[in-house]
């Protein structure tokens, strides 16, 4: 059976060999300058995150299963789910046995498209400066939001939080009741590029992989 996108975390990213990884915000700006020297940012499209894998030795048969996803996700509208494996869990909960299985939601979405409130958590839940959720919105297609904790925050009896800001900005179609994750949150993505290294009597050599993510 051919395979649909975007292909799950455990149907490539958790298979690939990593040994370093950069994992950010990309900008999508330009830059002018008025006469009393000023410099002003203007916004050219929405912040997507991006980065590149490193890919570590392995034995030809791990590579020469790695290689043909990544020669499938070459084609043309593939896409696969990636995660930040930094941060596979929120830093004041790092193996998510707090969290366990709540059923976390947004709660509100404020006026700013900055700020959020997420309900469903154990009381006392803290997020942390640093952490990172995802949720998915939209339809035709699902888009899927991955964003990054600003302003931290601690839930409220009654698993509730306050408003905290997030990066990048929420985009229109958030909404409420929209179910959140914290464990290994994703997004939707494409590769840019490849990279791959040579191979040598019993190991493959590491590559380089890059990737951006994708709304669409």
């Amino acid at each position: 059976m051919a395979l649909a996108w975007p292909l799950p975390l455990a149907e490539f990213f958790d298979d690939l060999p990593v040994a370093r990884v950069t994992f950010r915000l990309g900008l999508s700006v330009t830059v002018s300058e008025t006469g009393g020297g000023e410099l002003i940012r203007h916004q050219r499209g929405a912040r997507l995150w991006g980065g590149e894998i490193v890919l570590d030795k392995d034995s030809h048969a791990v590579w020469a299963a790695v290689e043909a996803r990544i020669a499938l996700l070459e084609e043309p509208g593939a896409s696969f789910m990636v995660t930040d494996p930094r941060l596979p869990a929120p830093i004041a909960d790092p193996g998510g046995a707090i969290l366990g299985a709540s059923t976390v939601r947004i709660y509100a979405v404020h006026a700013n498209m900055r700020e959020l409130r997420i309900t469903g958590l154990p009381g006392g839940y803290v997020m942390s400066r640093g952490d990172m959720l995802s949720f998915t919105y939209g339809s035709n297609p699902v888009r899927h939001a991955l964003h990054r904790v600003v302003t931290g925050a601690v839930a409220a009896g009654g698993g509730t939080t306050p408003w905290f800001e997030v990066t990048p900005f929420i985009r229109p179609g958030a909404a409420v009741d929209d179910p959140v994750t914290l464990l290994r949150p994703a997004c939707k993505a494409r590769i840019e590029s490849t990279e791959i290294g040579s191979s040598r009597a019993t190991v493959s050599d590491g590559g380089t992989l890059k990737w951006r993510q994708t709304l669409r």
